[in-house]
């Protein structure tokens, strides 16, 4: 895949986030088929390294998006790889971007610059749009909509997105093994990245947050309390011991505010049997959930 430059990315002010790339002078993407490694020039701006991959089928007519979000060793080429299986069986293209330590602190990547940042054109989440704008710019991208996945901090990642940006292009959201959540409340004790107090959000906002797809994924064995990586801040530690247990509190959570404001909640929780905090399997579980594969 040809390397984009950071000048080469048009920028259109459109669809209420500020910051849309249009991306009809940028090299495209998914220029051949297979794994491709090359990077993306944003406006933010930010210039972050994307792994791709085009499967066979792929390469003759376009194909669906799904775009993966690494954890917290930032491997890009991990989170696409743990797709490549599910883009061969069902047919649909790869991207995954690198947040990099240099540019994308755990408040840039995890919790998307969003705090004391009331302006959304500034957020990290509008890069994955303006993304998806130069994957479409390829002419292999097909319809409007894009799917996405994220694993640990990725899962935090994406699972914020959904409930700060509920107006992105996602058709359908998986979230797995997410260390601990921004719970989906507007008031309460803990500020934001643990709620959604202090952030612009609104009822409005939320309600159309918990109308949104997504799969809320569950390792059953990732319940190590003492795990490495698990965050234990305060914060964390009152939504739940372990990852599992976190994540149980956060769909009850969603419940009870989709029953508040009268919505009907389109989050799924999905237990995996066997897997604890592992990518690749999470990741195909995800897949028999979204795409049929097996």
């Amino acid at each position: 895949m040809k390397r984009l430059g950071r000048g080469a990315v048009v920028v259109a002010w459109a669809l209420g986030l500020g910051l849309s790339a249009a991306s009809a002078e940028t090299p495209a993407l998914f220029a051949g088929s297979g794994s491709s490694e090359g990077s993306y020039a944003d406006p933010l701006p930010a210039t972050v390294a994307v792994s791709s991959y085009a499967p066979p089928a792929c390469a003759g007519k376009p194909c669906p998006l799904l775009i993966a979000i690494h954890g917290m060793g930032r491997n890009a080429k991990g989170a696409r790889d743990a797709w490549k299986a599910a883009a061969d069986q069902a047919g649909f293209l790869v991207l995954a971007p690198r947040f990099d330590k240099e540019q994308f602190s755990s408040r840039r990547f995890q919790q998307g610059d969003v705090r004391g940042e009331p302006d959304k054109a500034k957020w990290t989440f509008g890069l994955i749009e303006r993304l998806f704008d130069a994957a479409r710019a390829s002419g292999r991208v097909a319809g409007d909509s894009y799917t996405i996945f994220g694993h640990s901090a990725g899962a935090q990642f994406v699972h914020r997105m959904i409930m700060l940006m509920p107006e992105a292009r996602i058709a359908t959201a998986a979230v797995a093994n997410a260390g601990y959540y921004t719970l989906p409340a507007l008031t309460g004790e803990r500020a934001y990245p643990y709620s959604l107090k202090g952030t612009p959000a609104a009822d409005a906002t939320l309600a159309r947050a918990l109308a949104k797809p997504m799969l809320v994924m569950l390792g059953d064995q990732d319940t190590d309390p003492n795990h490495h990586q698990l965050n234990k801040s305060r914060g964390a530690e009152e939504q739940g011991p372990t990852r599992f247990a976190r994540g149980e509190h956060f769909m009850t959570a969603a419940m009870e505010e989709a029953r508040r404001l009268g919505v009907t909640l389109r989050w799924r929780e999905i237990v995996v049997p066997g897997v604890a905090h592992q990518q690749s399997g999470m990741a195909k579980a995800a897949a028999a959930e979204l795409f049929g594969t097996r």
